[in-house]
């Protein structure tokens, strides 16, 4: 607890003999601070002096000193806080005031007034006084009337002196004030282990808080993407749909046209059918053999005719649509119930797993392999044989000269870039480095000169550390917390969601991520310079934006970095 007037917590302001708040505070040559009484109280029961707290000896009493500031604080919290108020609690057994005192020799608390005689007579000067308490009578042995000064290990109690003689003389016994300094040391490791892991649940909490959101995060684009595929699919459904319906529609136009001409063609035929009949049917009945000589009609108007095919003609094969459609159907819903498995499958979340989801699945699924490129690397560089390191020399070798290399920046790409879909990689043995950046860069970043600016707008997105300072390299800098065990560190790569994240391997936690990044450039015609896309002065013309590569990059210091296999899905 602090007080109110800024001065120290109570905790300060308590003497670690008596564990109340100081009264007459002193301090010894050692520096530490106790109350007069108690530090003189024990030293008289000792026969060597020395600091409960930190056990130097001296070779005779100590001289001591009233600690004024200490005793500032002592009053000015008293006066604030009011906990002074806890020692009104005991009265005087004598008027029944505020007692200042109580003496484990009479057995009795005294106020001011009354404890005068403690302080003046000789014959009591030598009687134990301690903070007011109340509960006097315990401190005393109900069986021998005398007080509790030894304390039995063995038994885990106080005792009087008789006690230890008599019953408990086998056991391992020690003074009271002795045992108190190793229980009020015992109690401050405690405490400092409780505290420890107050801490440790502290920052537990806030990964999980921050887990949680992430989740969530990720939760809601999952449904998104979830009703963008469904509707996706919904739609090319329906759009074929659509397309086959149509094509039948049209086919079925066509043959009613064909037929609608057949069928006029059969009628014509069929109405000069039925005249030559009736001209048949005449010259059958006439007598006139002239008549029926010059009138015949001849052989072939009577046999022509038009010829058609009466089967129906199937445009569909009704069988195969439907058996293609409950492939699909089939595909799709295996498909489907291998997801949901997948989904349900999934374990109780707890305080060692609940930060593996996200991480292990981009380790599991997007980790690629990952070297670096010794022709790009700066000539102080060292890279290591299998292009899995790098170190900096800090001395130029002689290296052959290329565009690709830097030449006054001490970095190195990596041999893999993409201009499309996901990656992920991890460097390890980060923390002994001084210094060190690692991250992606567009292919076009510049090389030569230096002119490099680590921003995103120059095509950079990258983590460093510089002086001891955590930063992700935005524009202006963030500076980040540096978590004392960082020395793994998995850099993730989204090239269509234009992200770029960076996590803490053994926490298993994000550090940092670059949202909304443009992997992208807008390439410029350079007016009077032809077709050079890449020419930055005045443009004449611009063209769509095409992908560009992207590689990872390093920066290391004296201390090897290094590549290292990802342990997919930790």
């Amino acid at each position: 607890m602090t007080s109110a007037g800024g001065f120290r917590s109570e905790e300060h302001l308590r003497c670690l003999i008596c564990l109340n708040v100081f009264t007459e505070p002193v301090s010894i040559p050692c520096g530490h601070n106790f109350c007069r009484s108690c530090i003189t109280d024990f030293w008289a029961s000792c026969d060597v002096h020395h600091c409960p707290l930190c056990h130097q000896t001296f070779d005779k009493t100590p001289h001591v000193r009233v600690n004024q500031e200490l005793r500032d604080d002592v009053e000015a919290f008293q006066r604030a806080d009011g906990n002074a108020a806890q020692s009104w609690k005991v009265s005087c057994d004598l008027c029944r005031r505020r007692a200042l005192k109580s003496c484990l020799v009479c057995l009795v608390s005294y106020c001011d007034e009354h404890l005068q005689p403690h302080q003046s007579a000789q014959a009591l000067k030598w009687h134990k006084l301690m903070e007011p308490v109340e509960s006097l009578k315990d401190r005393v042995c109900s069986k021998h009337n005398k007080l509790k000064d030894f304390f039995c290990r063995e038994d885990q109690m106080c005792i009087c002196a008789v006690c230890m003689k008599d019953e408990h003389a086998t056991h391992e016994t020690v003074a009271t004030q002795d045992e108190s300094v190793a229980r009020r040391a015992e109690v401050m490791r405690m405490k400092a282990k409780v505290d420890r892991d107050v801490s440790d649940k502290i920052t537990k909490e806030e990964m999980m808080q921050k887990s949680k959101r992430h989740r969530l995060l990720m939760m809601q684009k999952a449904k998104a993407e979830t009703e963008t595929c469904f509707g996706a699919l919904i739609s090319s459904i329906r759009l074929k749909k659509v397309e086959l319906m149509k094509l039948l529609e049209e086919k079925q136009e066509a043959a009613e046209r064909q037929e609608e001409e057949l069928i006029g063609r059969l009628q014509l035929e069929i109405d000069s059918k039925r005249r030559i009949g009736a001209k048949l049917e005449e010259l059958s009945n006439t007598k006139d053999d002239f008549q029926l000589l010059q009138e015949l009609p001849s052989a072939s108007s009577s046999s022509a005719s038009t010829s058609f095919d009466t089967k129906v003609q199937s445009f569909l094969q009704v069988e195969a649509l439907r058996t293609a459609v409950v492939k699909t159907e089939e595909t799709f819903n295996q498909q489907m119930e291998n997801i949901m498995m997948d989904l349900k499958g999934d374990k109780p979340m707890d305080s060692q797993t609940v930060f593996d989801d996200e991480l292990g699945r981009v380790q599991q699924q997007y980790a690629k392999t990952v070297t670096l490129d010794a022709n790009t690397a700066h000539p102080a560089l060292i890279v290591s044989p299998d292009r899995k390191q790098v170190m900096d020399g800090f001395q130029k070798r002689k290296v052959p000269d290329n565009v690709s290399r830097f030449d006054c920046l001490h970095y190195v790409l990596g041999n893999e870039g993409i201009s499309s879909g996901r990656f992920y990689y991890e460097v390890k043995s980060i923390s002994r480095q001084t210094g060190w950046e690692v991250g992606v860069v567009r292919e076009s970043v510049s090389k030569k000169g230096i002119n490099l600016s680590l921003s995103p707008e120059d095509g950079c997105w990258t983590l460093g550390l510089y002086w001891g300072q955590l930063q992700a390299n935005t524009n202006p800098p963030k500076i980040l917390s540096l978590s004392k065990d960082l020395d793994k560190i998995g850099v993730f790569v989204d090239y269509e969601g234009g992200l770029v994240s960076f996590y803490d391997i053994n926490a298993r936690a994000l550090i940092y991520s670059f949202t909304g990044c443009v992997f992208t450039v807008r390439p410029k015609v350079e007016e009077g310079f032809g077709n050079n896309l890449f020419q930055f002065r005045r443009p004449c013309c611009t063209v769509n934006s095409v992908n560009t590569k992207i590689y990872p990059i390093f920066r290391p210091s004296f201390y090897p970095l290094q590549i290292t296999a990802v342990s997919r899905g930790k």
